[in-house]
């Protein structure tokens, strides 16, 4: 897989501050680890595959990461925070589009219906665009998350993770529920992480349409419409 499917550069008009010659090795490294761990699994990733993926001398790797649990756990980490940068993206446009309209409007059913429409819409692009395009971030997230049951290490990275995935999902479930939304956000981010890695095989016939229904209903039923 492409380097910049794991690590899109946005374009902005801010100066870019230069990385040195190490920086960018030790970034190729790891996003190599990354997409080492995506194929190989936790017992194949080792200094020679990363080395051999990287198209880099074998004493880099391990100039820059001796140990390989260090490597494969910021390789976790980079991954992780890759993902948590798309879905505040996403939910952020979601949360602007909500703000738009005044509070007395979104108390009617057919301002909150058209809005669910939208939401949902949204959604289920981003959903599907994620496991068309960012198929390799997916796995090895997926991959971590099942790894803190026999590295206990990943433990703490594992929950900072999911609790940095959850804050915008509360931030929009906020604005319909007051009582609880750590709750609701919760079960939006369970279903949705869920939907992903169970479409994560099925990459050439994705259920756009499984997709679409699920993000719909869960988001009605956060908007409480049925």
């Amino acid at each position: 897989m492409p380097v910049k499917e794991i690590m899109p550069q946005e374009q902005t008009n801010m100066p870019v501050k230069r990385r040195s010659k190490g920086q960018r090795t030790r970034e190729k490294i790891l996003i190599a680890a990354i997409e080492v761990l995506a194929l190989n699994g936790i017992k194949g990733t080792t200094h020679r595959a990363i080395a051999s993926h990287a198209q880099l001398q074998l004493s880099l790797t391990t100039y820059y990461f001796k140990d390989i649990q260090e490597l494969i756990n910021q390789a976790f980490k980079l991954n992780a925070e890759h993902i948590t940068s798309r879905a505040d993206t996403n939910l952020a446009a979601a949360c602007i589009l909500i703000t738009k309209i005044e509070k007395k409007e979104l108390r009617k059913t057919a301002v909150k219906e058209a809005l669910c429409l939208q939401l949902s819409e949204m959604t289920s692009q981003y959903l599907i665009d994620n496991i068309k395009h960012q198929a390799i971030s997916l796995a090895v997230e997926q991959l971590m998350l099942t790894e803190i049951q026999v590295t206990p290490e990943l433990r703490l990275l594992a929950q900072e993770h999911q609790l940095a995935q959850l804050v915008p999902y509360e931030q929009l479930c906020r604005f319909f529920n007051k009582v609880n939304p750590e709750l609701d956000a919760k079960i939006m981010y369970t279903v949705f992480s869920q939907l992903q890695y169970a479409q994560l095989a099925m990459q050439v016939n994705i259920d756009s349409e499984l997709i679409a229904q699920t993000t719909r209903r869960i988001i009605a039923w956060i908007m409480s419409l049925k």
